[in-house]
């Protein structure tokens, strides 16, 4: 990451929005989960998603020198602004909802269509 110019991107970016729509929500939830309140804030969600990308930076290989850490947190602060800009002007309109509120009614959905499974599933065992 650090000593390369231009990224190197593998995975499409519908698959990777698909995968962050997914994962962000799950986050918060098993955040609310252990937090004494139920109750998990921006500052939570972002210091786990940097835990995320500190984890990622530690095992990188080409990270060697202060330098390398340095390029590797400019990267980050490129990628991160790039995505907020397309989601902002993905958006529909300001009223509309975001990225993150179609995600958390997506992930609610899948959910509550687990749970129905899984209570089938038990009605099925008990009879």
């Amino acid at each position: 990451m650090a000593a390369s110019p231009t990224p190197d991107f593998a995975v499409a970016d519908d698959a990777k929005k698909a995968i962050a729509a997914h994962m962000v929500p799950g986050v918060m939830q098993a955040l609310r989960d252990v937090s004494v309140d139920q109750v998990a804030t921006a500052d939570d969600i972002l210091d786990v998603l940097a835990i995320c990308i500190a984890a990622v930076l530690e095992n990188d290989t080409h990270i060697t020198t202060p330098k390398h850490t340095r390029q590797a947190m400019e990267t980050i602060e490129t990628f991160v602004k790039r995505r907020a800009r397309q989601l902002r002007d993905e958006r529909q309109s300001l009223d509309a909802p975001s990225f993150l509120a179609r995600a958390i009614d997506q992930y609610r959905k899948d959910q509550a269509a687990f749970e129905d499974q899984l209570s089938k599933a038990r009605d099925r065992l008990s009879d």
